[in-house]
């Protein structure tokens, strides 16, 4: 019986929650955002990333502060920070070999970390591909590009399980990034099928960089209450990151390094 109860009680909680993000929370930028275009979406990192709380009346700032101060968002920028500065350590450590890094991030919306990060080292012999099935991300990623005057980034339709479009990607990538993009996947086969698909169209030395959602603490909650860009459900997943460095091998990789990010929600790996 306490068991049911606690259900009941949990189930209360979730469906409280929908409906407050449903009713005051449109008052928050953010959360407004969110149950347009998707709480998963490259608009809504982008906020998450900004950091800066807006909304209708008092109410409506605080709101937003309120969600942009959960562990789930101080997670996603702490993951940020820890990918810009591996990428840019990769980028360099390549440019001192002889090589010319050629950056491709499979599912990259605006790809934000990225046009910071190029942005930052200014230099024209790194190259960034940047795709996406999301035309709207891709389109805010060259507007971003072009207000740092970077003409080294290009951004195109691509899906990053179409093995033969992956594979026909010229020049060759150097350096493969996967952010953000194995946690909204639920199908471990899929993960898995689409790191050897990498792995089959990396450069010979080059570097596969990849994120793994290993510690979230409110996926029911989110699962209850908040929508994906698809307006389903946001349904995601932790997965220990020895399962996630497995793959990583069997796919073909011959070693994978990985760092956890602040508040332990996110690891980033690196796999050569």
């Amino acid at each position: 019986m306490e068991h049911t109860a606690n259900l009941v009680v949990f189930d209360w909680y979730y469906k409280m929650a929908g409906l407050a993000m449903r009713t005051i929370g449109r008052t928050s930028d953010s959360i407004r955002l969110g149950l347009t275009r998707g709480f998963d979406s490259g608009e809504m990192m982008d906020r998450i990333y900004n950091n800066r709380a807006s909304g209708r009346y008092g109410i409506g700032w605080l709101a937003d502060r309120y969600y942009l101060d959960q562990i789930g968002c101080k997670g996603l920028r702490g993951r940020k920070e820890i990918l810009k500065r591996e990428l840019r350590k990769t980028i360099q450590t390549q440019l001192r070999d002889g090589r010319q890094p050629v950056i491709l991030d499979v599912a990259a919306g605006p790809a934000t970390y990225l046009v910071e990060t190029l942005a930052e080292l200014r230099n024209p012999n790194v190259v960034a591909i940047c795709r996406d099935l999301d035309e709207n991300g891709l389109r805010r990623g060259r507007t971003l590009a072009q207000s740092h005057q970077l003409d080294n980034v290009r951004y195109e339709i691509g899906n990053a399980l179409d093995e033969a479009s992956v594979l026909a990607i010229r020049p060759q990538p150097t350096i493969i990034i996967a952010s953000g993009f194995y946690e909204l996947i639920n199908h471990d086969s899929i993960i898995q099928r689409q790191m050897r698909i990498n792995r089959k169209a990396l450069a010979p030395g080059g570097m596969f960089i990849f994120t793994t959602q290993v510690n979230h603490p409110q996926l029911k909650l989110i699962a209850k209450a908040l929508n994906n860009r698809e307006g389903k459900p946001w349904i995601m997943r932790n997965r220990p990151v020895g399962e996630t460095e497995r793959w990583a091998v069997l796919a073909g990789f011959a070693s994978v390094r990985s760092m956890v990010a602040p508040h332990g929600l996110y690891t980033i790996s690196i796999a050569r």
